[in-house]
């Protein structure tokens, strides 16, 4: 019987700059982080790096912990840069699907494929807030790649800029959302209501998103570290 004491958790990451998932271990002492491990996710299976080694973790989420497959091989790495390369001409050739279908408003950002291959996904962005109907495209794409299960996934304005990359609003070479927030914090007007005027508020060209309120709102993370005042809708969130 195994032991509260015996579980080993770590934390992996699948993307450069992405969330962090937990996995059991204990089949795995030597696993340390830089070391890549493969595992089995809800998406299929997947190879990321292990970044956290948690001596306290949490109470796992569905009441146990995945447990990793088996630490990463040379030739699992050589395979991930495989269907990273597969994974770039998907996204080209979809963006050129999507063209002769006259999908216009439609943003084919990325595209990826699971580790083994059987799930390819592609990223997309709108320009409306209007559902647009990918059906055809869809259809298209899994004659093409027969061999994978093929599915679209609508992103936000955040999720694109932290892909595509770029300079950020305050001048920075890279935005925060590309180098360093593993997640997004919702935003909305409410947060701000009783100090917004329409005037100061801008939209960010990369990330189309309110660079006026996420200034507001990083504002309130800052009071909170020095310890002064914030303004009232802030201290109100």
């Amino acid at each position: 019987m195994t032991l509260e004491t015996d579980i080993r958790v770590v934390g992996i990451r699948f993307q450069k700059v992405g969330k962090v998932y937990h996995f059991d271990a204990r089949d795995f002492q030597d696993l340390q982080t830089g070391d890549f491990a493969v595992v089995e996710t809800s998406r299929g299976k997947q190879l990321g790096e292990v970044v956290q080694l948690l001596d306290q973790p949490p109470q796992p989420p569905h009441g146990t912990w995945k447990p990793i497959t088996r630490k990463a091989t040379p030739r699992d790495l050589l395979l991930r840069q495989l269907w990273q390369r597969k994974a770039l001409e998907a996204m080209i050739t979809c963006r050129a699907k999507a063209a002769d279908l006259k999908l216009d408003g439609v943003k084919i950002i990325s595209a990826e494929y699971t580790f083994d291959g059987k799930r390819l996904s592609f990223l997309y962005s709108t320009e409306t807030e209007e559902r647009v109907d990918l059906k055809s495209l869809k259809k298209v794409l899994q004659r093409t790649y027969k061999q994978s299960r093929v599915e679209m996934r609508q992103i936000g304005p955040r999720d694109v800029a932290k892909i595509i990359g770029g300079m950020g609003a305050c001048g920075m070479e890279s935005q925060c959302c590309s180098t360093f927030l593993t997640e997004f914090s919702p935003i909305s007007i409410k947060m701000l209501a009783g100090d917004v005027r329409l005037d100061e508020v801008g939209w960010d060209s990369n990330g189309s998103t309110l660079v006026w309120l996420e200034k507001q709102v990083n504002r309130g993370v800052l009071f909170a570290q020095t310890g002064t005042d914030a303004p009232r809708s802030l201290a109100a969130a």
